[in-house]
């Protein structure tokens, strides 16, 4: 009953926060690691002071209990945004801004946007890509992803090395800004933490993202995020949050902040051959080269991809099955996509199909990782369907295109909230 109790209290406090736009912004410095001078700022929202939803995690907690976290989102946004306008921060000062991947395809109320519009006409907004979430539903994702990036000065995805599932979205992604979760900062040199520095190095190298490391608390880590060569940090030993943002001091920092967005996003994942040389063979022979890409399937190791596209049911085994729910298991993103596959293929595997004519008679495997790209992309050759126009490839950066190709045909898994 005293449960209950709470749970209505908490209901009621979320309800009022949210109706009445009672959240708060504070600011905190991101620096230049090597200046330690402020080259922008985090907007990050509080609830009412001595309210039971003052904490930031109280709060989105609640927001996706309730199944209202666009809505959520978007009051948070314009709280940041009023409390920008309304202090002492100068145009095309970087701000960031924290952005749930649930509301990013999402549609903002009329109420909210004048003020949202003005701020991101005023500064130069980075969205933050939280880690929350990011793998639920691709489809939308990369929807928002489309729509965000025409009005901003770049996307950063936050807290990377936090979840492994989620670091498998940062090369598809493509990200501006890679910002390092804390465990990283303060766990170096530990195995774990140097497996995500490597992953970040390996993204910027191909990208040109700039890393930010989060949850600098003393001089220590400090000297760590220097020697990892991120240019940016944020954390307490740089200033706690303030309501009174002084004006950035180091602009120079801007000009890093685009990342090199690489090839353009293809309609099928047949197209990321380009011109690279194709070949034309029999469906058994392609269904063979196919078969090496599920044998380093089975030694994917999170954070990675799985990927499948299958014209039709001749074109799929049951050992490609069994092998991608084996995968599934280890925390791998695995999909397969093709006509008439069920939403759940195997048990953690996403399935999906929504007729694309781009798609008709094309055939693809794709499996990454930090150490792993290879893809077998190939598309029919005839009405028969015996066979087909292949090629296979390891440039991560077509692979990348074809990898993101597909998941964004993949929605949420039924039952996943």
């Amino acid at each position: 009953m005293a449960r209950s109790r709470r749970v209505a209290v908490v209901e009621n406090e979320f309800e009022r926060v949210v109706k009445d736009r009672l959240l708060r912004t504070l600011f905190q410095p991101i620096v230049s690691v090597e200046s330690r001078a402020v080259a922008g700022y985090e907007g990050l929202i509080r609830g009412p002071a001595g309210s039971i939803l003052e904490s930031p995690e109280a709060l989105i907690e609640e927001a996706y209990r309730q199944n209202r976290v666009a809505e959520f989102d978007w009051v948070a946004r314009a709280s940041a945004s009023r409390a920008a306008l309304a202090s002492r921060l100068a145009l095309g000062d970087l701000l960031f801004l924290n952005i749930e991947p649930l509301a990013m395809a999402s549609q903002c109320p009329p109420d909210l946007w004048p003020d949202i519009a003005e701020a991101f006409g005023r500064f130069r907004i980075i969205l933050e890509v939280t880690e929350r979430s990011l793998d639920h539903d691709p489809r939308t994702l990369f929807e928002g992803i489309d729509r965000q990036r025409l009005g901003v000065a770049g996307l950063a995805l936050d807290d990377v090395g936090a979840n492994v599932k989620a670091m498998a979205m940062l090369p598809v992604i493509r990200p501006d800004v890679i910002k390092l979760d804390l465990k990283v900062t303060q766990n170096t040199p530990s195995r774990e933490a140097m497996k995500v520095v490597h992953f970040a190095y390996e993204e910027a190298e191909r990208t040109g993202a700039t890393m930010l490391a989060e949850g600098v608390e003393t001089t220590r880590h400090h000297e760590v995020v220097r020697a990892l060569g991120a240019p940016l940090a944020q954390g307490w030993l740089y200033g706690k949050p303030t309501d009174d943002p002084a004006p950035v001091e180091a602009h120079d920092v801007h000009l890093s902040l685009m990342a090199d967005l690489g090839l353009a996003d293809v309609r099928s994942p047949y197209e990321a051959l380009g011109r690279q040389q194709i070949s034309r063979a029999p469906r058994d022979l392609v269904r063979s080269l196919a078969g090496e890409v599920f044998r380093h399937g089975l030694h994917l190791v999170a954070p990675a991809l799985l990927v499948m596209l299958v014209p039709g049911p001749e074109m799929l085994a049951k050992s490609h099955l069994r092998v991608l729910g084996q995968t599934a298991r280890r925390q791998v993103i695995t999909g397969l996509i093709g006509a008439g596959i069920p939403p759940v293929p195997a048990p953690g595997v996403r399935g999906s199909w929504e007729h694309d004519p781009a798609l008709d008679g094309e055939y693809a495997v794709i499996a990454v990782s930090p150490s792993t790209a290879v893809a077998v992309l190939a598309r029919q050759a005839d009405p028969t369907r015996s066979e087909f126009y292949f090629g296979v490839i390891h440039d991560r950066q077509r692979i990348m295109c074809a990898a993101r190709c597909l998941l964004r045909r993949l929605g949420p898994q039924p039952g996943s909230g």
